[in-house]
């Protein structure tokens, strides 16, 4: 028996669990601290939304979740409200998305192509979008040349990482300035065949 109790059980001698590196994907780790961050983070990007278009804001009948006091499965489905509805807004703003956004972003940022420029072409679309919104204008949607928005991930975290970067861009990227001016040109110009 003295041998025994000197042998670790199985699970305690595999080590500490492992701790993410600093390069792996944000979806890779989870939990509710995560879904806060994540919910916390994208709070900036679905206030804009928000107050352009209210229509885009789930009302619940009662409270069912006060931020800090709510109970802790209740971030998580704070947290999916909140990826739909920036998903509603971007729906909502798609008859004013111009199809020149791409384009303005590619004058700043450098390689096409990429998961950044994709990021930064998706937040640029809803600050030119808005912008368009609050002017009244609408620009034809079609398949030629037409921007499509980042395909929905599969899972919630993957949506909320792929949507936390977007908000990001949206509040830091130097290029948001370049395309709202490229947008109110855009604006002050007569529309096409007026």
């Amino acid at each position: 028996m003295g041998d025994r109790a000197a042998t670790p059980p199985a699970d305690r001698r595999a080590g500490p669990a492992r701790t993410p590196r600093s390069g792996e994907r944000r979806a890779d780790r989870g939990g509710p601290v995560r879904d806060w961050s994540d919910h916390r983070r994208l709070g900036p990007l679905w206030s804009v939304l928000r107050s352009e278009l209210p229509e885009i804001e789930l009302r619940a009948p009662e409270p069912w979740f006060v931020p800090g006091g709510g109970r802790r499965s209740d971030i998580r489905f704070a947290l999916f409200r909140r990826i739909i509805e920036i998903r509603d807004g971007q729906l909502s703003l798609r008859p004013h998305l111009h199809p020149g956004v791409p384009g303005w972003v590619g004058e700043v940022v450098r390689p096409a192509g990429t998961e950044e420029f994709a990021v930064v072409v998706e937040a640029a679309a809803i600050a030119a979008a808005l912008e368009a919104a609050r002017a009244g204008r609408r620009f034809p949607v079609g398949p030629a040349g037409a921007w499509v928005p980042h395909p929905l991930a599969a899972g919630l975290r993957e949506e909320a990482a792929w949507l936390v970067e977007v908000a990001r861009a949206y509040r830091r990227s130097p290029v948001m300035a370049h395309v709202r001016r490229r947008m109110r040109a855009e604006l002050a110009a007569p529309p096409p065949g007026a």
